[in-house]
C-alpha cells in the first residue's frame, strides 16, 4: 500500500493543489478525498509505488502530495491529474478552469476569475489572506506559504492593491 496520511509525507514531497470552482458538501468532499485516497493506495510510477497522500481543506481545495523519494515520473503524474479531472466531472466541479484567486472574506473563503479579482483588490488592503495555490512542496505548505497575507505572496506583484 502506497497510501499514507498527510502529515506522516516528509517536508520534500511534492505537492499539488487544486481549487475547486465551488464549495463542496461535506459529504462529497468526504466521498472525493476517500476517492482520491484510494488512488494513491495504487499510485505507480513504472510499476514501483508512489507514497502518496490526498486530503481536501475547507471543502473547497484538493491537497495531493508525493513522497519525492518514490519518484513520480511524468506518466504518473499525468495519471493523476486525469483522476482529478474525472472526479471533478463526477461530482460537477470544475478544477482545471478559468484560472481563479482564492481569498478570505471574513470567515469565508471566495473564489473569483483573476480579472475580477484584479479590480476587487484596488479596494483591499495588502493583509487580505489569499492562497498560493502554486506552491510546490509540503514544506512551503507546512511554513504556512500557503494561505498567507497578500503582501506576503506573488499576489501583491501581480495586482494593484488599495495600500
Amino acid at each position: 500500500m502506497s497510501y499514507i496520511p498527510f502529515d506522516q509525507l516528509p517536508d520534500s514531497s511534492r505537492l499539488w493543489i487544486f481549487a475547486a470552482d465551488r464549495v463542496l458538501s461535506e459529504a462529497e468532499a468526504e466521498m472525493l478525498t476517500r476517492e482520491m485516497q484510494s488512488f494513491c493506495s495504487s499510485w505507480l510510477a513504472h510499476n514501483s509505488p508512489v507514497t502518496g497522500s490526498a486530503k481536501m481543506m475547507y471543502d473547497q481545495f484538493l491537497l495531493v502530495a508525493a513522497d519525492d523519494r518514490t519518484f513520480p515520473s511524468g506518466c504518473s503524474t499525468d495519471e493523476m491529474f486525469r483522476r482529478v479531472r474525472m472526479l471533478g466531472e463526477t461530482y460537477g466541479v470544475e478544477f482545471f478552469g478559468m484560472p481563479r484567486v482564492q481569498y478570505r472574506d471574513n470567515a469565508s473563503i471566495k473564489s473569483i476569475a483573476r480579472m475580477e479579482f484584479s479590480e476587487l483588490a484596488k479596494n483591499l488592503s495588502r493583509d487580505v489572506r489569499v492562497f498560493d495555490n502554486t506552491i510546490t512542496t509540503l514544506k512551503e505548505y507546512r511554513e504556512g506559504k500557503w494561505e498567507l497575507p497578500a503582501q506576503n505572496s506573488w499576489h501583491v506583484k501581480a495586482f494593484e492593491f488599495q495600500d
